[in-house]
């Protein structure tokens, strides 16, 4: 059974930085690159950054390294009340508003505790695998701080609407935090901290499923840390606050939960032609042209994504770009085909994916580059940019594709198997330093 709690959240004192609140927060510590991390520094000394990512240096020691500092941070501004701990428990209603694709989105959730499940064992589901030295990272970050500092982002099924109208009637004031980061994503906060209204909203989720959507690495980090204290505890009861995680819960029928496709962008491939490539691809798919010119390429690709998104309800389609301002629709022949290629014993819907029939069908047998994927394969989010790739930093070909779907996630979540490598990629991103979970050692946490 899920279980969801209150928590006394920390957060940055409006009082004391009243000014360009929207400089204080930054994205995930996983999608910051160096450039950024040192934009994020200079844009306020308070920055969120300097805690999820410090930066590193030549000289830096066990004694003195990114995460000694991130701890050091944290305790001068909590002891300075740059950041102040609420004296009440609340759940955090987070609401993101956005616009894509000329339309406008909003995405409704909330931020409470879960209490942690080990993987398969409960009802807690991944969806991704996670990578040794990630965890490491986040795992030595929990030590130092004693903190979630992030959310992980998870869905729940909320099909009769029950738990979005509670968060609904609870947003009806004016929010505590409101910034626009940018992506010129609108982030919203409130606390949700009188007793009935947290009632409602625990007792609606305690029977649900729920499906990590990103955070796997800190989920895993947290059950880690988790065990680590759990083995000098010997009354170990399952309430401690370290067997909790801060997480932003998210209903799979929000009409805001947005999952774009990561497209593949192909480099140094040896002896590659394009035309043997096509006549190898048409072995497996139906190849459709769409001519362009130099000025009529944007609208081209536009016009491709179009029809990959309408003809993907029914078939699965791929955009392939080779230069040259010439694109094309690759539509699969036979779903058969691809399965026979697949001896790992893996449900239909795995099988199905378009990132799976990608992997098989055209990295596996056409290339034979499947096991260096690290080497061979760069992955984006933006098909303009995969494009600008290929056009102008000496890439061979970009594979475009559409999103996986949300009930795909669930289907192979449920059966506790993984997704493909970079199959998702939820938008907007959580932003982080809204609020902070500090796990006090010894106290206990239940309603």
């Amino acid at each position: 059974m899920v279980k969801v709690f209150p928590f006394h959240g920390i957060l940055y004192n409006k009082d004391k930085l009243k000014k360009n609140l929207s400089s204080l927060f930054a994205p995930p510590y996983d999608v910051i690159n160096p450039e950024e991390q040192d934009a994020f520094y200079e844009s306020n000394d308070f920055n969120f950054v300097r805690l999820i990512l410090g930066k590193e240096f030549a000289d830096d020691s066990e004694y003195n390294n990114k995460y000694v500092r991130s701890a050091a941070f944290l305790d001068g501004w909590l002891r300075h009340k740059i950041l102040l701990q609420d004296k009440k428990p609340a759940l955090y209603i987070y609401e993101q508003r956005f616009f894509l694709g000329g339309r406008k989105f909003s995405r409704l959730g909330f931020i409470g505790l879960l209490r942690l499940e080990d993987m398969g064992k409960g009802k807690v589901f991944p969806h991704e695998d996670t990578y040794p030295k990630a965890k490491q990272d986040r795992l030595q970050l929990m030590r130092s701080t004693a903190c979630n500092l992030e959310s992980i982002f998870a869905l729940f099924d909320d099909e009769n609407q029950k738990v979005e109208k509670l968060l609904k009637n609870a947003v009806k004031k004016r929010p505590f935090i409101e910034v626009t980061d940018k992506q010129r994503v609108t982030h919203r906060l409130w606390r949700a901290d009188h007793k009935s209204v947290i009632g409602k909203i625990v007792k609606e989720m305690k029977d649900k499923a729920v499906f990590i959507a990103d955070g796997h690495h800190r989920y895993e980090a947290a059950i880690r840390y988790k065990n680590e204290l759990k083995l000098r505890n010997t009354k170990f009861s399952e309430e401690e606050a370290y067997n909790h995680m801060m997480v932003y819960f998210n209903s799979i029928e929000d009409k805001g939960l947005i999952v774009l496709p990561i497209h593949r962008v192909l480099r140094q491939l040896s002896f590659f032609d394009k035309e043997r490539f096509k006549q190898e691809l048409a072995q497996y798919f139906y190849l459709t042209e769409y001519k362009a010119g130099k000025q009529s390429a944007p609208k081209t690709l536009r016009k491709l994504l179009r029809d990959m998104q309408k003809k993907g309800q029914a078939a699965h389609v791929f955009g392939l770009y080779m230069g040259e301002h010439k694109y094309y629709l690759l539509t699969l022949k036979d779903e058969n085909s691809i399965e026979e290629m697949i001896t790992e014993d893996k449900s239909k819907t795995w099988k199905k994916l378009d990132a799976t029939i990608v992997h098989y069908a055209i990295f596996d047998r056409i290339l034979g580059i499947a096991n260096q994927t690290a080497e061979k394969v760069v992955y984006t989010h933006n098909a303009e940019e995969a494009v600008k790739m290929v056009n102008e930093k000496g890439f061979q070909a970009a594979i475009l594709l559409n999103p996986t779907k949300i009930s795909e996630i669930v289907a192979i979540a449920s059966k506790l198997e993984k997704m493909p490598h970079k199959s998702t990629f939820f938008y907007p991103k959580l932003l982080s330093g809204l609020v902070v979970n500090k796990i006090v050692h010894g106290e206990k946490i239940k309603l």
